[in-house]
Parts: structure tokens; sequence; C-alpha cells
């Protein structure tokens, strides 16, 4: 139990600095939670723990055990490795006399849903528990969740992101046996839509094979969440690794429909807040998913999500280039620290997210 504690403790930061990891003061529930399990000179801030699917475990077990009516999080579902997949619910409840209202809430919220890691990067990851933490601790984001409600997947390919953080190799796709072996599929080509456009991939070997329609574990969680949260999701974003920028539908086709402009300049002013608030890092761009790939991308959970759910508002997101280098070398260079900044700038997008949401309610409240 003690060893437990320290562990626990190595994921978060100093309550007696409030003001790290952009928090300007903290809830109760989140510094009652450091009084109870940090110790001294252990590492502030969640960002900079190294990111694996232990730390994913005792961040939300902590989160749920002390801050249990603004964080719900589900397990139901489990990978072929048997690692939990993770569904986070962050929103306020208001507390009447000590107590949680009981039965469903009288007006729905709209909900703005996050998952991350499909290709089993640890940098989407970890700004997924970043985005957590920074809705469950800082009181200055307190509006942020009393009208929207957060569902936020913050690890959909824990084997994947094993895998690569120990064996420190390329690999982007889950730890599926293919023929009694280890081979495993690309779950961000998994998914039930344009399968008849892009070229089937045979060779099992391959970083993009897509294995069978909706097969894998992780493909069928996200689906899932999809579709019980269909009628209420605003906005959906699909985390990835090794780029900058937020693209929007569609990723198997070159193709452009007018009913799509109001998604296209959402992406447009979320691009525009993020490079505003990283400063001189003028660089994160807009774009449709195919022509920012150049190629068709099939059974991607952005196209899956419009085609099939309904659900408009759908982006994929790249942050945190594998090199620090690798897209924006012909620029400039990158000084130390600058992922402070680029952390800063990508949640400054999230919240434009939020923003949008809130000004289309007072829009629609004008108009009754």
């Amino acid at each position: 139990m003690y060893l437990l504690g320290i562990v626990i403790a190595t994921v978060f930061f100093n309550a007696a600095k409030a003001d790290y990891c952009g928090c300007k003061s903290l809830r109760p529930c989140y510094k009652r939670m450091l009084d109870a399990l940090l110790v001294d000179d252990e590492e502030p801030c969640v960002e900079n723990v190294a990111i694996g699917s232990s730390t994913v475990t005792i961040f939300l077990k902590a989160l749920k055990t002390y801050c249990g009516y603004t964080v719900q999080v589900h397990d139901n579902f489990t990978t072929r490795e048997n690692r939990n997949l993770f569904e986070v619910c962050v929103k306020k409840i208001v507390i009447i006399n000590g107590t949680k209202p009981k039965g469903r809430e009288k007006e729905s919220r709209p909900i703005i849903l996050l998952d991350a890691g499909q290709d089993a990067g640890s940098e989407p990851v970890a700004f997924a528990l970043y985005i957590i933490e920074q809705l469950v601790a800082c009181a200055d984001n307190i509006n942020m969740i009393r009208k929207v409600k957060w569902v936020i997947l913050p690890s959909t390919n824990p084997d994947g992101l094993e895998y690569r953080r120990n064996k420190k190799e390329y690999w982007r796709k889950n730890m599926n046996y293919l023929q009694n072996k280890t081979y495993g599929v690309d779950i961000t080509r998994n998914f039930d839509d344009s399968w008849n456009v892009c070229p089937i991939t045979e060779n099992i070997f391959s970083q993009t094979y897509q294995g069978q329609v909706n097969s894998e574990n992780e493909t069928k969680f996200i689906i899932d969440v999809l579709k019980r949260y269909k009628n209420d999701i605003n906005t959906y974003i699909s985390l990835r690794r090794d780029g900058h920028g937020i693209f929007y539908p569609y990723a198997a086709r070159n193709i452009t429909f007018n009913s799509i402009e109001k998604v296209k300049k959402r992406a447009g002013d979320v691009a525009a807040k993020v490079n505003h608030r990283a400063g001189s890092f003028q660089w994160f761009v807009n774009e449709s998913i195919y022509n920012v790939n150049e190629e068709a991308h099939c059974g991607h959970s952005v196209d899956y999500a419009v085609n099939k759910m309904g659900i408009p508002y759908s982006y994929e997101m790249r942050i945190f280039s594998e090199s620090a280098n690798k897209y924006i070398k012909n620029f400039q260079s990158l000084p130390k620290g600058y992922e402070v900044s680029l952390r800063a700038g990508y949640f400054s997008g999230i919240r434009e997210i939020y923003n949008s949401i809130i000004n289309e309610m007072k829009q629609k409240k004008k108009l009754k």
C-alpha cells in the first residue's frame, strides 16, 4: 500500500504550488488528493511523467477516488493483452446539502468526445491526461465543465503503446495475434467506412495492415462510445502523434461539400487560436485529412463518426512531432522548453472548441 502511494504521488504536482501546470488555483477535491498522496521531491506535473499504461491506470484511479463527483471512470473493455480501455467522463455536478442528486439530468449537455493514442503514440495519451488534469484540477477552468460534458478515451491502444515504449521501434498497430503470432492491426484503418475505396493490404507485416472491418477490441470500444453518446456529441476529436494541425473530413476521398463549411471554419478558428497562444510557432495548420496525407486513408474513425454516426464536427488533431525538426526544420529551430508552449497552445485549441459550442448555444437561445 505504501509503495502504491509513492507511485501514485509521482504523477501529480505539488499542492503548495497551485500555479503549476496551468492552474491558477486548485479545486478542493484535487487538493485533498494531493495532500493525501504526494510526497516531497516528486515530479509536479502529469505531462512530465513517463507515459505508460500504469501511469494512466494509477492517475485515473486516484481521480475517481478523490474527485468522484466530477470524474467517472469506466473500464468495461479490455485489449488482447488484457489492458483496460478507459472511458473518462468529466462534468460539473451540483451538490445539494452534500448529496449528489439521483436520477438522470433534466437537461442533456452537449458532449465533446476525445480519443487518444490509436496509433500507439505516447504524446497524444500524455496530452489527453493533461486535458483531464486541467478540467478536474483547475478552478479557473470550472466553466468548461458546467455546460458541457467531456468524454475522454485517454489511451485507445495501450498494447501498442507499451510495445513501442519498451522496444523503442517504430510501431503504430495494436498487438493482436494473426496466424498465431503478434503482428497487429492498424486501428486507424479498422473502422467500417470506405473499405471499397482503398486497396486492401494483405501483408500482415505492414504497419498499415487494416485487418477485418471493425475487428479489433480497441475499435469496438471506440464505436461503442460513439453509439452510446451519438445524439449528444457535438464534437469528436481523435488525437494522434507526429504533426501539428487539426484536420477535417474526409480521409478517404478528395471531396468537398458545402455542408462541411462550418466544420472547416471551426477547424480554422482552432488553428488560429493555437497559433496565437503558441506565440512564435505559427505553423499549426488546418486542412482535410485526405489533403494532408496526400492519399486516401480508409477505415478512419473521423469518417466513421461523420458518415455512420452523423457527427459532422469530427476532426483528427495531430500533436508533438516525433522529431523536433520533422515538420519545421525549413522554418525555424525550436528553443528549449518548446513543448510547454505547444501544450498550452493545443489546450487553447481545445478551449476554442468549447467556446464555439457555448456560442452556438447562446445563438440558439436568441432565436427562440
